[in-house]
């Protein structure tokens, strides 16, 4: 039995770009400031970076839904891969629950569930993703959308956001970005990281700016 002697090596590396590009991230300067608080100061420290506001007491989850969800696990009914039967009903219950604001009344078949919304973000630029197409992403962003982007092939077009105007849309600069290959522009209401709120009436100039039809991709967080 020959063995060969000469040492193997991986025929890839990590990308430099990408190396640089991670180790200057947002999560990463505020973990380094949370590492560095003073542990004998007793004073309360509120998290003004926390993003998910079900991690406080006053967002807590009601009783009925951990009730719920406890009896549903105890009785061993749902081990397995769900019945279509089963996503029927709880696509119908969404339905009638988010109909209850619309003007107009929404019907199972106007629901998709996904394993929270990264997955639902994939779902949709998946979808979108055809050859020679672009998506308008806002500078700065929730990076999840430019990756998923940059897998699906799909032109990055940045608009910017104005920091001297509580973050607004560049709507001249929006204007200038879409085109007839545009499928999307996604805007995050509240803004992801910038916690900007818009009003109506920016929001209707944002959708009027689009000349072209796209989808406006909009993530809301309630």
């Amino acid at each position: 039995m020959e063995i060969c002697s000469t040492k193997s090596r991986w025929n890839f590396k990590g990308k430099e770009e990408a190396k640089k590009a991670s180790a200057c991230t947002i999560r990463g300067y505020l973990n380094n400031l949370n590492e560095n608080i003073n542990k004998n100061d007793t004073r309360n420290v509120i998290p003004l970076s926390h993003g998910d506001p079900s991690g406080f007491p006053n967002f807590r989850t009601t009783k009925v839904s951990e009730d719920a969800l406890i009896d549903s696990l105890q009785s061993g009914k749902y081990n397995g891969y769900a019945q279509k039967s089963v996503l029927l009903q709880a696509t119908r219950s969404i339905a009638e629950y988010l109909s209850r604001d619309y003007p107009y009344e929404l019907s199972s078949n106007d629901v998709h569930v996904t394993a929270g919304a990264k997955q639902a973000i994939d779902v949709l630029i998946t979808a979108l993703a055809v050859p020679g197409a672009n998506i308008l992403l806002p500078r700065p962003r929730y990076p999840a959308y430019e990756a998923l982007a940059t897998f699906n092939r799909l032109e990055i077009r940045h608009y910017d956001l104005l920091p001297e105007q509580d973050w607004e849309v560049d709507i001249n600069g929006l204007e200038a970005l879409a085109d007839d290959r545009t499928v999307a522009m996604v805007n995050i209401n509240p803004g992801d990281p910038c916690g900007n709120v818009y009003e109506s009436e920016h929001l209707k100039k944002v959708v009027s700016s689009l000349h072209y039809t796209c989808i406006y991709f909009v993530k809301n967080v309630v």
